[in-house]
């Protein structure tokens, strides 16, 4: 319970600051289910981008985060990312961090929701990245829903007023059985950002 009122402070403070500060414009957010396993994947622009997308997002479902793991060492955020379970990862492990890439697996078969950036890492020119087959294997092994998240703009801030979180449909994407489970995970991967750069 202590968790739950720690996460929507949180929440609560993070989506004050954008409305108070900012012109926010909000888009279907009536779109994300409520429960049942949901993977919840957007674009990644800025660091403003966690705590915008999630903290609207919050309004209907809580999620696990996909984060890096230089956060945890953080004073403070550290101890609270810990406290509140999300999970991290190591981005520079050769092949991707299976050991992160299964926990939030874990989260997703159980019935959770998981937040994750596809790309694995901020666009550094605005344009969208190809996202790694890490997330490919988290949906082929969950069959959990998707449900693409776009921000807009964000890169920009603070030098502009105007910023975006568009929230789709969640979607399945169905396997192959004529071809190798793990040559279609980037294939996955793809389709997730496909849906994603749909949004306006």
């Amino acid at each position: 319970m202590v968790r739950q009122l720690v996460l929507n402070l949180i929440k609560f403070i993070f989506r004050s600051y954008y409305l108070l500060f900012y012109k926010v414009k909000i888009t279907g957010l009536e779109n994300i289910p409520q429960e049942g396993s949901l993977i919840m994947a957007c674009n990644h622009l800025s660091n403003f981008d966690p705590p915008l997308a999630g903290g609207f997002a919050g309004k209907r479902r809580d999620s696990i985060y996909f984060i890096k793991k230089e956060l945890m060492s953080v004073p403070l955020c550290g101890w609270l990312f810990k406290y509140l379970g999300f999970i991290p990862v190591d981005r520079q492990k050769p092949g991707g961090d299976m050991g992160a890439i299964k926990a939030a697996l874990k989260v997703v078969k159980k019935g959770g929701s998981l937040f994750i950036f596809p790309e694995g890492t901020r666009s550094k020119t605005g344009k969208p990245g190809r996202a790694k087959p890490g997330i490919g294997f988290i949906v082929y092994h969950s069959k959990a829903q998707v449900l693409p998240i776009k921000v807009g703009n964000t890169n920009k801030l603070p030098f502009t007023r105007n910023i975006s979180v568009s929230f789709g449909k969640p979607f399945k994407v169905e396997a192959d059985p004529n071809r190798e489970v793990k040559e279609q995970f980037q294939d996955f991967a793809d389709k997730v950002m496909q849906e994603i750069n749909k949004l306006d």
